[in-house]
């Protein structure tokens, strides 16, 4: 979200993240490397495109320890599952508690997690979930079919996350260990959803206590590898290692390795990477192109590691607010603002050049990825002749409001911006808003403009809760169609990608969904980001991936929260 990088709401995938944004995995083939910059090719920078398939052999895991996980912001409405406004820095923390009923491997393909299998029937209306035995939450509550039918009902119903399970039309109990999720139309995708926040489990008995009264939402109760110990907003984050914890490790004992993690806030990109670089810290996540710059020349010096997301990434861009009661509102000015911006000069003053530019919302590699899109580029003639259009048929004045964040890095973007808009003859008013107030202003549309950051993952269905008509509101209301965008040709390529079985079908679909886009300007594109996660030299295990119960393994998971990585494989060599 937040495309200033640090700033960022990410909601989400936040939100939902859904888990789930998407645009669908990347082969790793390109000559682009998927949309990573090139950068020096040096020991101990690890990027997706070439991440081992095993930790090598002579790195045997250690038991015990603790680490600090730096994160760039702080969760709103914490933890319960069906209400919690998470975005990166939320599910790379939950995900330590929670856990979702699938995981989606490195190649795109769905496993059953919690869940012993999902079946389809034959139109893919009604999917069978069971649930794998023996598992108990934190609280030793069983983990079982109504424990699925409560968390799952619960999403339905949530005014948050619930756009995303708008199809659902029941979820049925049928027997101790399984239940029916009946669909209104067919979705042949519904099983990546279930990796990402509508899928995660929370104890029942907990939920009920805390919706009764008589127990803290911020003290989470969920069945992952470690258990909640404390939590400070703005401060801090504590987990355990969960003792009971159901998955096993390659060692014949249950994960995690690790005895504890603490979760710390830092929002500010450079005090992350101050930390890192001193010490402080073992391990954090960022997508900021000058720290990561300052980090590769870290990781040369041998200071320090870094593992680089450079595949199915996160999209920078301006969210636009179509419902907006201002010029923005009109495809004019949109494209007006998008061929003012100096994309080349942007990328190099605020990126320090290392990301691709982008040029629609799937990335290098993704479905629905298009070398040329008809996104309009940097023409500052004929954005000043469209103001001038604009304003000579309404007689308005063109005026751009435009918010940030209360950040110098953040403000020193929207100044470059408001630089490019007003050499068209746009007049741009920035106001700076509170980090923590920025997902909320994007849930109700109360914005005309601001950067943000979403839409990375696997498949594109998982953007429809992003972009269907369906979920738009009015403003005030919340909605995850946080751009308004209403469009009955998108919302039928969108109803192709989540019906169709036929994969070439599905893809034309997601590539006229880019060309929409790009026609009607309904976002801004700025940069497919690049997630960088810095860690010590003492810690391993960031991109070892962890053992399935169905024999595969997940190295990385979350279907639109790319920056997020697994913890229960996360070891630290005392010895280092």
């Amino acid at each position: 979200m937040n495309a200033s990088r640090r700033n960022v709401t990410r909601v989400l995938a936040a939100l939902l993240a859904l888990g789930l944004v998407a645009a669908a995995c990347s082969s790793g083939d390109d000559d682009d490397d998927g949309g990573a910059a090139e950068g020096p090719d040096i020991e101990g920078l690890v990027r997706a495109s070439d991440q081992p398939e095993e930790s090598p052999p002579d790195e045997t895991p250690q038991r015990g320890g603790r680490v600090v996980f730096a994160r760039e912001a702080e969760t709103g409405s914490p933890w319960l599952p069906y209400s919690m406004v998470c975005d990166m820095a939320c599910h790379q923390t939950i995900r330590t508690v929670y856990e979702g009923l699938t995981i989606v491997d490195e190649s795109g393909e769905i496993h059953p997690f919690l869940l012993e299998s999902f079946e389809p029937n034959d139109d893919f209306t009604v999917w069978t979930l069971t649930a794998r035995e023996r598992i108990t939450f934190h609280d030793g509550t069983p983990f079982d079919g109504e424990a699925m039918q409560f968390n799952l009902q619960h999403m339905v119903d949530s005014p948050l996350v619930g756009g995303a399970f708008r199809d659902i039309e029941s979820v049925e109990l049928v027997d101790p260990m399984t239940v029916e999720v009946t669909v209104g139309r067919s979705w042949s995708n519904f099983p990546i959803f279930l990796a990402g926040q509508p899928g995660y489990q929370a104890s029942p008995t907990w939920v009920r206590a805390v919706e009764a009264g008589q127990a803290s939402e911020t003290e989470p109760v969920g069945t992952g590898p470690f258990r909640f110990v404390e939590f400070n907003p703005d401060s801090n984050f504590i987990v355990e290692a969960n003792p009971d914890y159901w998955l096993e490790a390659p060692d014949g004992e249950p994960y995690p390795y690790l005895d504890e993690i603490e979760f710390v806030v830092q929002s500010e990109d450079q005090t992350r990477t101050s930390a890192m670089l001193s010490g402080e810290i073992d391990l954090m996540h960022m997508d900021s192109g000058d720290s990561i710059a300052q980090l590769r020349d870290a990781v040369e010096a041998g200071d320090i590691q870094m593992f680089e997301l450079d595949e199915r990434q996160n999209l920078g861009y301006v969210l636009i607010n179509q419902a907006a009661d201002a010029p923005v509102a009109d495809v004019r000015i949109r494209r007006a603002m998008a061929m003012a911006m100096n994309q080349e000069l942007r990328n190099e003053a605020r990126n320090a050049g290392i990301f691709d530019i982008a040029n629609g919302p799937f990335s290098p590699g993704s479905i629905g990825y298009l070398e040329d899109t008809g996104f309009p580029t940097f023409d500052l003639e004929a954005a000043r002749e469209l103001v001038e259009e604009y304003e000579a048929e309404t007689g308005e004045e063109a005026v751009i409001r435009y918010k940030t964040v209360t950040d110098p890095f953040a403000l020193e973007t929207a100044e470059l911006y408001q630089q490019f808009w007003e050499e068209a003859g746009l007049t741009v008013e920035i106001d700076q808003i509170e980090q923590e107030e920025f997902i909320g202003e994007a849930l109700r549309g109360s914005f005309e403009a601001f950067a943000w950051r979403n839409h990375g993952g696997f498949d594109p269905d998982t953007q429809e809760v992003w972009w269907h008509s369906d979920n738009a509101g009015e403003e005030g209301r919340l909605a995850l169609n946080f751009g308004r965008i209403r469009s009955d040709e998108l919302d039928e390529q969108l109803g192709i990608i989540r019906t169709s079985g036929d994969e070439e079908e599905r893809r034309a679909a997601a590539e006229e969904v880019n060309r929409i886009f790009a026609d009607q300007v309904f976002n801004i594109w700025t940069d497919w980001v690049i997630w960088a996660i810095p860690h010590t030299n003492e810690l391993h295990g960031v991109t070892t991936p962890i053992q399935l119960p169905d024999d595969g393994e997940s190295w990385i998971h979350g279907t639109g929260s790319v920056g997020v990585i697994n913890t229960q494989q996360l070891w630290v060599d005392a010895e280092g």
